[in-house]
């Protein structure tokens, strides 16, 4: 402000704990009006994704007005961690939100090495029907016995869900969510529902099969699209995992069971796992039903259809 009219105004932002950095020179606006001047960050990728917990960083401005000496202020900022990931704010002066929820996209690790080697350990299950991944190129019966061969094998591998999400800043002009990265989730063999979630989607996409991240408020569950032109949904709710229809609930497979299995070609296991993974699709679709009318319209209500972010530019996250 207060600059004269076609004075060169030279703005610098330093944030030294992330080695950010930003420099822009540019002409002020008429003597009574405000000049709004952004420069474009550099930022340092390391020290951001070493950024596991929240902080407070200095932010240093500078502003020089026609070559002059810079004049300095200094502000504190919130930085938050490299898995918290923005949904929506607001700007407190007009109360204008935006919508972020995309940028959970960037969670949902197809790329990720460790899923080559989950969707090897599915087709080596004895018996197991599913025989190839090929997506949506089959049918939407053909989809469903893909997604359970995961659900069946994370089953067997006593993977653990909890349907507990908590939310990582909920004030009123910012709404975000904690979410843990796959290599971790992989790692404990536990996650709760967001986690779950994005596991599953990171699996599903490496297969050809889209998927769709729903939030609700304090949950999350899982959506595919069943058909290649991504017009039928289904939803999941991935916290069933665990339920009483989990065969391996209380012991993993056995040397014997492993043996029959290889033996006859079938495993009863399977159809009771089958069964609640039918009860787990019936479940997530009555959620989605019932939140339908709130997606986009009330807070904390969101769809994050990965393949349209993929298209916005939103790309995995080295996590």
């Amino acid at each position: 402000m207060q600059a004269p009219a076609g004075a060169r105004i030279r703005v610098q932002i330093d944030i030294p704990e992330l080695g950010a950095s930003g420099e822009i020179e540019a002409p002020s606006s008429q003597y009574t009006q405000p000049r709004s001047i952004i420069p474009r960050l550099s930022l340092n990728q390391t020290r951001l994704l070493a950024v596991t917990q929240p902080l407070t960083a200095e932010v240093i401005f500078r502003v020089s007005i026609n070559g002059g000496d810079f004049e300095e202020q200094r502000r504190p900022v919130r930085v938050h961690a490299i898995n918290d990931v923005p949904l929506r704010a607001c700007r407190k002066e007009s109360q204008k939100c935006s919508d972020y929820s995309p940028f959970m996209a960037a969670f949902v690790n197809e790329d990720h090495p460790a899923i080559d080697r989950i969707l090897r350990a599915a087709l080596d299950i004895p018996a197991i029907p599913v025989k190839r991944w090929i997506g949506t190129q089959g049918s939407p019966d053909e989809v469903l016995q893909q997604v359970w061969a995961i659900w069946y094998l994370l089953q067997r591998n006593k993977f653990t869900y909890s349907s507990i999400t908590t939310v990582s800043d909920s004030r009123q002009d910012l709404f975000s969510q904690t979410v843990r990265p796959l290599s971790q989730s992989l790692r404990t063999q536990q996650a709760n529902c967001i986690d779950g979630t994005v596991l599953f989607a990171s699996i599903l996409r490496k297969i050809g099969i889209e998927p769709i991240i729903v939030l609700v408020p304090g949950h999350a569950f899982l959506g595919f699209y069943t058909d290649a032109q991504a017009t039928r949904p289904a939803f999941l709710e991935t916290t069933m995992l665990n339920d009483a229809n989990n065969p391996f609930a209380s012991r993993g497979p056995t040397n014997t069971g492993v043996a029959l299995a290889k033996v006859v070609g079938s495993d009863i296991h399977m159809q009771r796992s089958w069964q609640g993974f039918m009860q787990a699709i019936a479940e997530g679709g009555e959620k989605y039903n019932r939140a339908a009318g709130s997606f986009g319209k009330q807070p904390g209500y969101m769809l994050v259809p990965v393949m349209k972010a993929r298209q916005a530019g939103i790309m995995p996250l080295p996590l």
